[in-house]
């Protein structure tokens, strides 16, 4: 008799990158990633793709930042995944990130683009505080990309954390 292992659902937080400060009269929903953002957003992309993250799905906030730290990451990718534009990642808490977070199908994988502190908070409620504070002890940096992993509706387990 074969044994069955089951699938493995993997998700991944991205923060955008580096935002320029708003020039005047500009929305914050407006900012753009500066010069550094958008290095940063190349190089986590570069990084990611090396490490065979790649995800299958893609939630990014409709916020200029992160939706061009979405085609930076992306640009890197060898297969484009299926992107989402959420409005509730720009004004929404992070019980949203979670509700996302714990939808994953088996076998899937997603991708959140999003903003702090709601995808540190996301972070320190999957990691667990001792985790998250081990790796993150300044706070979730820009561009910052974290990778877990679980089986079935286990926990999720950190797998990675990247910085650019």
């Amino acid at each position: 008799m074969q044994s069955h292992s089951p699938a493995a659902s993997r998700l991944f937080l991205l923060r955008h990158a580096q935002s320029a400060w708003p020039r005047p009269g500009e929305r914050d929903f407006e900012r753009q990633l500066d010069q550094t953002g958008r290095e940063e957003a190349e190089r986590i992309g570069r990084a990611a793709a090396g490490m065979d993250i790649s995800p299958t799905m893609l939630f990014c906030s409709p916020a200029e930042r992160c939706r061009q730290t979405a085609a930076a990451f992306i640009s890197a990718m060898e297969h484009a995944p299926h992107v989402t534009l959420d409005p509730d990642l720009y004004s929404e808490g992070p019980e949203h990130y979670l509700t996302l977070c714990n939808d994953v199908e088996p076998g899937k994988s997603l991708m959140i683009i999003g903003h702090n502190p709601m995808i540190e908070e996301t972070f320190h409620r999957l990691a667990g505080i001792k985790a998250a504070n081990a790796h993150i002890p300044a706070g979730f940096p820009t561009a910052g990309l974290a990778a877990f992993a679980r089986t079935d509706n286990e926990p999720w387990r950190l797998e990675t954390l990247l910085t650019p």
